[in-house]
C-alpha cells in the first residue's frame, strides 16, 4: 500500500508532461505582471518619492516605531537597498529611479511572455536559447518579489497569488516556437507533436493547480465566516466601496433583493463547484470555466481585476496534465537530466 502510494505520488508530481502545455499560462501571468507594472507608474509621485507616505524613510520610521525592524528585514529589495546606499542624494527615493524600475520589469515581463518566440524572429542565437529556459521568468519572478516588497504597505490581493504563480511557473523551461510552432527537433525528442517534455513543467503545473484549489478553499472558507455571505448582501458588499469600483450599481436592477441575493449565493457556491468538477476528468472543462467565470465577475464587481485575471490563469491548469499522463520509465533516465527530453544541440 505504502509503495502504491509513492508511486501515485511521484506521478502526480514529476511524470514527465509536454512543455507547450504551460506555455499559454505563462504568457498570460507575464502579461498580468507587465500590466502590474504599467499599472504602478502614476503612483510613484504620489506614494513613493522622498516625503510620501511610503517613501523608504517613512517606512523606516514606522518599523521602527511599531516595534517591526525583525520583520521587516525579510521584506528584501534592490529599491531599500539602493534608498539607502544613496542616502540624501538627488538619486535617493528618486520618482525617475522608480519608474525606471516599473519600466525595466515591463521589459522583462514582455520578454518573458515571448521568449520562446526568439528563434523564429531571427534573434541572436544566445538570446534565443536564454529566451526557451527558465531564466527570463525567474528574472521577471525576482524583480516582481522586490517591488512588492518596496510597496508592502501598499500591497493588496494580487501580489501575494501573482509572485506564487511566476515562481511556480518558473521553474519548467519555455521550449522554443519557430514559425508558430515546436521545432522539428523537439517534435522528435518528445515523440509526438506536442513537442519535448519535461518533470520541471509537470511540476509547475501540479504547483499551480494547487495553489488554485487552495485559494478557492480559502476564499470560499473566508466567505462563510462572515455574517454578509449568509444574510444575502455580499455581492452588494463587493461594489460597496466607490472609489475603487468598475460598476455603478446605484439605481439599477442590481439592487433588487432577489438579484444581489441570488447573486451573493452563486458567488459563495460556484468556487467550490468548479474546483471539485475541475480535478474529475470527465467534468474538467466545465469546472475550468465555472472557475474563470467566477474569477471574473468577482473581479469585475470588487475592482481586483488583475487578481481575478491570475486566479483564471492558474485555474487552467487544475488536473490539466491527466491527459498526459506517461510512466516515467518509459521516458528514461533521459528526462531527468536536465528535466527535458529535448535532444542536445
Amino acid at each position: 500500500m505504502t509503495g502504491q502510494f509513492f508511486v501515485r505520488w511521484t506521478e502526480f508530481w514529476f511524470t514527465p508532461s509536454p512543455i507547450s502545455s504551460l506555455r499559454n499560462v505563462r504568457r498570460g501571468l507575464c502579461l498580468v505582471a507587465a500590466v502590474y507594472f504599467a499599472s504602478a507608474l502614476a503612483d510613484v509621485d504620489t506614494w513613493l518619492t522622498r516625503g510620501a507616505p511610503a517613501s523608504s524613510s517613512n517606512l523606516a520610521t514606522f518599523f521602527r516605531t511599531a516595534e517591526l525592524t525583525g520583520d521587516a528585514r525579510w521584506m528584501v529589495s534592490p529599491l531599500f537597498i539602493w534608498d539607502a546606499v544613496c542616502g540624501e542624494s538627488p538619486l535617493g527615493e528618486s520618482a525617475l529611479v522608480y519608474r525606471l524600475y516599473l519600466l525595466v520589469g515591463i521589459a522583462l515581463a514582455i520578454f518573458a511572455a515571448a521568449g520562446d518566440r526568439l528563434a523564429g524572429w531571427n534573434a541572436p542565437k544566445k538570446l534565443a536559447a536564454f529566451g526557451t529556459g527558465s531564466g527570463p521568468t525567474v528574472l521577471l519572478w525576482i524583480w516582481f518579489v522586490g517591488w512588492a516588497n518596496r510597496v508592502v504597505l501598499l500591497a493588496g490581493t494580487v501580489e501575494p497569488v501573482l509572485s506564487l504563480s511566476l515562481a511556480a511557473v518558473a521553474i519548467a523551461p519555455a521550449g522554443r516556437v519557430t514559425a508558430g510552432r515546436v521545432t522539428a527537433a523537439a517534435d522528435a525528442a518528445g515523440g509526438s507533436g506536442a513537442g519535448p517534455i519535461s518533470w520541471r513543467a509537470t511540476l509547475a503545473s501540479r504547483l499551480l493547480s494547487v495553489q488554485a484549489t487552495f485559494i478557492a478553499l480559502i476564499t470560499t472558507a473566508t466567505l462563510l465566516a462572515s455574517p454578509v455571505w449568509w444574510n444575502g448582501t455580499g455581492a452588494y458588499a463587493l461594489v460597496a466601496p466607490a472609489e475603487d469600483r468598475f460598476l455603478n450599481v446605484i439605481g439599477t436592477f442590481f439592487e433588487t433583493p432577489l438579484v444581489y441575493e441570488l447573486l451573493t449565493a452563486l458567488i459563495v457556491c460556484m468556487l467550490p463547484i468548479g474546483v471539485f468538477l475541475a480535478w474529475q476528468p470527465a467534468t474538467r472543462k466545465i469546472g475550468v470555466w465555472i472557475m474563470i467565470v467566477w474569477s471574473g465577475f468577482v473581479g469585475l464587481l470588487s475592482a481586483n481585476l488583475l487578481y481575478a485575471v491570475t486566479l483564471g490563469i492558474i485555474a487552467t491548469t487544475i488536473g490539466a496534465l491527466e491527459s498526459h499522463r506517461t510512466p516515467a520509465g518509459v521516458i528514461g533516465a533521459k528526462s531527468l537530466d536536465d528535466g527535458s527530453t529535448a535532444t542536445k544541440v
